[in-house]
């Protein structure tokens, strides 16, 4: 049976699920679909939003097709975290997925199954997580960034916008590009390419 706490508000036309918890003061938008899943107090999560729903995980069997990976683990909302319209949040295969405490999502972003936010980051529109990637406390990551499977972003990263985040950043750094590097390589790179095209141009 689902519990809602108090002074939570649920939006029109969404559903909760019958494993659903969600924590005092809350609110949920309308269209919005939870399962599978704990909600923390003072969360605010926008309409159309997706928590709870089977990850995209499949292997090949011995006939060759594809197969579909369990997914039976649930989704964890911390206190204080803002989910933008339209975002999906997948439930864990191996370990739950889990938002931390004061994260800021906007809208249209996916976060995979297994996936980890540390405390306080920040996520810009139509970012991608890809499974099992651990992010670490007040990650900042800027629109249309993609994010590989399985890597370990420090904390205090900063990704700049279109990034493509390939394998591990360290901590307390900036990062640019595809694939991502540190920011003044990235920007050595912008300035190559720059001179490169005006001396193709010339």
């Amino acid at each position: 049976m689902a519990f809602i706490g108090k002074s939570s508000r649920i939006g029109e036309f969404s559903i909760v699920g019958e494993d659903v918890f969600i924590g005092d003061s809350t609110t949920i938008g309308a269209n919005v679909t939870l399962q599978n899943c704990t909600i923390g107090n003072h969360v605010v999560v926008h309409p159309g939003v997706r928590i709870g729903q089977d990850g995209f995980g499949f292997m090949l069997d011995t006939s060759g097709k594809h197969a579909k990976k369990p997914q039976e683990l649930r989704v964890e909302i911390h206190d204080h975290v803002e989910i933008g319209a339209n975002s999906t949040v997948d439930r864990g295969s191996w370990r739950n997925t889990v938002v931390g405490k004061g994260c800021k999502l906007d809208n249209l972003i996916q976060i995979g199954h297994n996936v980890q936010l540390g405390t306080g980051c920040v996520i810009a529109a139509q970012t991608g997580i890809a499974g099992s990637t651990t992010l670490g406390n007040n990650v900042h990551i800027g629109g249309q960034v993609g994010v590989a499977q399985h890597l370990k972003i420090g904390d205090n990263v900063r990704i700049a916008a279109k990034s493509g985040v390939m394998n591990d950043l360290e901590p307390n750094a900036t990062y640019g590009g595809s694939p991502a590097v540190p920011i003044m390589e990235y920007r050595r790179q912008m300035a190559h390419l720059r001179r490169l095209g005006k001396k193709i141009a010339d």
